[in-house]
Formats: structure tokens, C-alpha cells, sequence
């Protein structure tokens, strides 16, 4: 299934759409075909000046955000975990003996968060490599070795869910922290308590990104932007991955 995930989504991006259209237009240009050629080619640039329009990824991904309000740790329940999505890193390499912060990073910083006000007495890293990513990083942020129980193989959010329940499924019916980016956690909660249902989860969402760039924004973000353009495919890839586990995969 995780092949099939990947084969779909190489299918159905945002990317690969507009490529096609280009293709299109280049092919009926072979064969003569002027207008729908020009018109195919239109197409594609303006379906790639709307997807990597500022504007767009910020309007997008704040809508998502939304529906997991910012909440202080101190009014978050006690549990008897936290589970930490990971993906906000890249691991050290033989150029850097560190892990390299990136935009999610945010994550781990909130889980030690979490961590140290007490909430919970554990750390549940999940995703592959996270044993060279999150945990040294959760150690750099003051979180002891003992208190991080890493799960460093899954690949995707639903491998995410099953992976860490079992590794949580000799405790009773664990209430769990779940700690991701605020645009991720629908689907994450979707597949959290379809894959784990032995876990209680509570969503505690960070990384606000798109609600803060709407906030701070002095422009109307309507020319193109690579980065914009790779936070719409995130969260498209978002919405047709959460549809498509509630939908076609029941």
C-alpha cells in the first residue's frame, strides 16, 4: 500500500498535472494542431502561476490550520505520552554531525515543550530515521535518553499509527499527546484512531506557518513563488490523502 500511495500521488500532484498539460501542448504542436496547442500551453502556466501564488498557499494552508486552534501546554490534559510525528529534520551527515532544522522542526520543539511542563513522561518519535533526527535533537533540547522511546521505521503517517501502537500496546489503553503540524493533523488523527485504537489521542498541533504568513503578510502574494508553490502541493497532497482513507480505503 505504500507503493501505491506513492504511485497515485506521482500521478495526482500538482506538478505532474502541469507537466502533463505541457506535454500535451508540445504533442499537438507536432502534429500541427496550433490552437489547442496554445491553448494547452496556457493552460499549464496558469495552472503552475496558481498554485505557486503566496497567496494561495497561505489562504490554503490557514484554512487547514484552523481547525486546530493554538493552545498553551498548560491547559493541554495530562498523558500518558507524547507522540512526535516526525519530518521536520534531516539527519546528520559526514558534512554536518547534526540534525538540520527544517520547516516542521517546530514539532520537536513543542513536544520537549510539552515534556517539560509535565505533561507527560514520555517521547514517542515516529518516522523513518527519527533515531538520528528527532531523538539527538530532543536530547539537545534537555529530554533524557530514558524518556524517549523512538520509532524509527515507518515510513508514511498511517505506518506512523500502527507502528507506534504497538510499540505502546502493553500499557492500558494509553491517553497520548499527538504533536504535529497544525495542516497535518486532520489526517493524522484520521489514521491515529483508525490504526491505534488502543491509543487516546488528544491533538496538540504547532507550526502555524500559513495562519502566521497571513498575519505578517504586506503584500497581495500573487506572483510566483517556489516555496509557495511547494506548501500547496503539501497540503493538496494533504486534503486527497485524508479523502481518500475516509473515503476509499473504510
Amino acid at each position: 500500500m505504500y507503493y501505491l500511495n506513492k504511485i497515485v500521488w506521482a500521478m495526482v500532484n500538482p506538478f505532474a498535472i502541469g507537466m502533463l498539460l505541457m506535454v500535451a501542448g508540445l504533442v499537438f504542436a507536432c502534429i500541427r494542431r496550433r490552437k489547442t496547442c496554445v491553448g494547452l500551453l496556457v493552460s499549464a502556466v496558469a495552472w503552475f502561476w496558481f498554485w505557486s501564488m503566496p497567496l494561495v498557499a497561505d489562504l490554503f494552508g490557514a484554512s487547514m490550520e484552523s481547525e486546530f486552534a493554538p493552545e498553551a501546554v498548560d491547559v493541554l490534559p495530562q498523558a500518558d505520552a507524547v507522540i512526535l510525528l516526525g519530518g521536520g529534520m534531516s539527519a546528520a551527515t559526514n558534512a554536518c554531525p547534526y540534525p538540520n532544522l527544517c520547516a516542521a522542526a517546530d514539532r520537536a520543539w513543542h513536544a520537549a515543550r510539552i515534556f517539560k511542563a509535565g505533561k507527560a513522561p514520555l517521547i514517542v518519535p515516529s518516522g523513518e530515521g527519527c533515531d538520528n533526527t528527532e531523538v539527538p535533537f530532543l536530547m539537545d533540547l534537555g529530554v533524557p535518553r530514558d524518556a524517549i522511546l523512538a520509532e524509527a521505521e515507518s515510513r508514511n503517517t498511517e505506518e506512523n499509527a500502527k507502528f507506534v501502537a504497538e510499540r505502546l500496546k502493553d500499557r492500558d489503553h494509553p491517553k497520548v499527546l499527538l504533536v504535529t503540524s497544525a495542516w497535518h493533523m486532520r489526517r493524522a488523527l484520521l489514521m491515529y484512531r483508525r490504526y491505534a485504537p488502543n491509543l487516546e489521542i488528544v491533538p496538540a498541533a504547532c507550526d502555524y506557518e500559513c495562519t502566521i504568513n497571513r498575519a505578517q503578510s504586506s503584500g497581495i502574494g500573487i506572483f510566483p513563488d517556489v516555496n509557495a508553490f511547494a506548501a500547496t502541493s503539501a497540503m493538496w497532497k494533504e486534503v486527497l490523502g485524508y479523502w481518500w482513507y475516509k473515503i476509499a480505503r473504510r
